[in-house]
């Protein structure tokens, strides 16, 4: 590796207190061992961020991150943002697609690592090798596709814009960061980016990926577009959210506060049903799927509403988990969260939380604000949007999340939360799909609806053929997420990189763009994937998690489904947890990894740190 291929070679700090930007060549070992995205992040936060700190403190960090692949003519235009979440206390990555991610590849950075609170609003400007702190006063306050306007106008209007809007700066435990229609969502990046003072990051990158092997690469690349297009194309027409219908046909779509599996209004919310208000689509850069749909609202009450979307996640949120039948509703709450910069898994589901606590009559009307609450009633989904990204009223409790929320209302409110370290769940139940249950369980971030990808079970993949089984859940589980660990740090779109043999491509595409020949075992990518995750973990463990958060809520556990393809099914989760923990070499009674694994892995200095906390028997 004497010349850098694939990356950019480095990373870029930024101290917003001391206003220092400094620059540094990206170690090679760390691309050797960690490939990049995820895999850099993960190991920068764990070498350079003390345990014990708040998410909100000026010592926080912020770490930005694209992959080798990022750049190359392929559907791997993503990065990922890493830092300590304020809605978990746990690590967290997010990431982004779009544009953005591109442009800090082309402007030369694999890495931006951001630490420090600015003393007023500002904002990053980065064009090639400039690198500037400036001034963002006028900008505070504004939405996010504002911000993104009036950063162009002055800067250059062919930039990329990450932002936050007012959710972030009013430290919304789960807002988001925002580029274009894309968005780094869940964990709460926007609102670190909120305690820092820190209003968006504006890139111009006019360099290029240089790819050491060229012709071969282009040849690959022809078979990889070949045998997407062999698969259905149900992504392409409808988006994501050409799903819902076999969700709730396999019993698992999240109705009510995940009481059933079933919404008996789902075609109004599927993917047909969505397409009607279909006006265009858009892609990624280097991606041929056009996943992004363009839907827009022309008459009636949401008249004016436009968004790319809504995804999957954000229509069982404010669907069928609000009990909401309104297609029209679900695209406007989405534009909505996007500009106010929210998070809409995370939205959608408090509001659900709130309408199931009014009609158990545990919050009251008055408690409210005097908004009539009851699931069903879209009318009010919009009200409470805004008033959680201003903070006001009822609003200011559910900004600090469903779990934090539970505990300022009391009354037994707690046992109606569905989340995992404190993360809200996503548009899945459990109880049918038990290796994606397992997933979710035992992910490094929370409840997160992409770390696993167990919907495998409803396709007959190997160790799942039944998704009601818990015998081989925890390899599938551990595989999987060792898998994602590759995907997210070259970084592959997953919509994208699901429809392929992965783990085939990514042997090729990726020393043929870097290089590296290791990278062309796929047993090495594997066991890169698997340093990853237990970086993660390892970060989890001194931040003192343990087995006991590796759980799922009461209701998966005790309440059997009650109706559809699923009904009868409750989650077992100590069998499979004890599995997953054995293939994984962590210790069965604590899930701490143990020091065997971590030094198969390479994980030295890991072993050090945690025998230096006492975390490692």
């Amino acid at each position: 590796m004497a010349t850098f291929y694939g990356w950019a070679g480095k990373i870029l700090r930024i101290d917003l207190l001391k206003k220092s930007i400094k620059k540094y060549a990206l170690p090679k070992k760390l691309a050797r061992e960690f490939i990049g995205g995820r895999g850099f992040g993960a190991k920068i936060i764990f070498d350079e961020l003390r345990p014990g700190i708040d998410p909100f403190s000026a010592e926080n960090l912020i770490i930005i991150a694209v992959g080798p692949l990022t750049g190359a003519p392929i559907p791997t235009s993503r990065c990922v943002f890493v830092t300590k979440s304020p809605l978990t206390n746990a690590y967290l990555c997010s990431f982004m697609g779009g544009y953005f991610p591109v442009e800090l590849k082309f402007a030369g950075y694999d890495v931006i690592v951001i630490s420090g609170k600015a003393e007023k609003p500002v904002y990053i400007w980065i064009e090639n090798d400039y690198v500037e702190i400036r001034n963002a006063e006028s900008f505070w306050g504004l939405t996010t596709d504002k911000t993104e306007e009036y950063i162009k106008q002055e800067t250059d209007q062919n930039a990329k814009v990450a932002c936050i809007g007012p959710a972030g700066e009013n430290l919304v435990k789960y807002a988001c960061v925002i580029s274009g229609k894309r968005a780094a969502g869940r964990g709460g990046v926007g609102a670190v980016f909120g305690s820092k003072n820190l209003k968006a990051i504006a890139i111009r990158g006019l360099r290029h990926i240089h790819i050491a092997d060229n012709k071969a690469f282009k040849k690959v690349a022809v078979e990889l577009f070949k045998e997407v297009k062999s698969v259905p194309q149900l992504l392409t027409k409808y988006g994501s959210v050409g799903i819902v219908s076999l969700m709730n046909e396999l019993g698992v779509l999240p109705t009510r506060n995940f009481v059933t599996g079933v919404f008996e209004s789902v075609e109004q919310i599927d993917g047909e049903a969505f397409d009607k208000f279909t006006i265009g689509k858009e892609a990624c850069y280097g991606c041929p799927l056009r996943c992004g749909q363009v839907r827009a609202v022309k008459y009636g009450k949401y008249s004016g509403f436009e968004t790319v979307g809504p995804e999957y996640e954000t229509v069982v949120m404010f669907g069928s988990h609000c009990s909401n039948s309104c297609p029209e509703s679900i695209i406007a709450a989405d534009a909505l969260c996007d500009k106010l910069g929210l998070d809409t898994i995370s939205t959608g589901y408090v509001i659900g939380f709130a309408m199931d606590l009014y009609e158990k009559g545990i919050l009251s009307k008055n408690e409210v604000d005097g908004l009539d609450i009851k699931f069903g009633n879209h009318e009010v989904i919009l009200e409470i949007i805004k008033k959680i990204a201003y903070r006001e009223g009822f609003g200011n409790i559910l900004a600090e999340g469903a779990r934090n929320a539970a505990m300022r209302i009391g009354r037994g409110s707690a046992k109606y939360v569905m989340a995992v370290k404190g993360l809200e769940f996503p548009g899945y139940d459990p109880r049918g799909l038990k290796g994606h249950g397992l997933s979710i369980a035992t992910s490094n971030r929370g409840a997160c609806h992409n770390r696993g990808y167990a919907t495998q079970e409803t396709r007959g993949w190997p160790w799942a053929e039944d998704r009601f089984g818990v015998i081989g859940k925890g390899k599938l589980a551990a595989v999987n997420q060792n898998k994602g660990c590759i995907i997210d740090s070259s970084i592959w779109c997953l919509f994208f990189a699901f429809r392929v043999r992965f783990e085939v491509y990514t042997s090729k595409l990726l020393p043929l763009v870097t290089g590296v020949p290791d990278f062309s075992d796929v047993n090495e990518l594997m066991k890169i994937g698997e340093r990853i995750y237990n970086v993660e973990r390892a970060f989890n463990v001194r931040e003192g998690f343990t087995r006991k958060d590796d759980i799922l809520p009461r209701r998966f556990l005790e309440e059997p489904m009650p109706e559809g393809n699923s009904k009868g099914q409750i989650f077992e989760m100590a069998p499979m947890l004890n599995e997953y923990y054995k293939v994984r070499g962590w210790h069965q009674k604590t899930g701490i990894p143990t020091k065997q694994k971590l030094l198969e892995l390479g994980l030295n200095e890991v072993v050090e740190e945690l025998q230096r906390l006492q975390k490692l028997k």
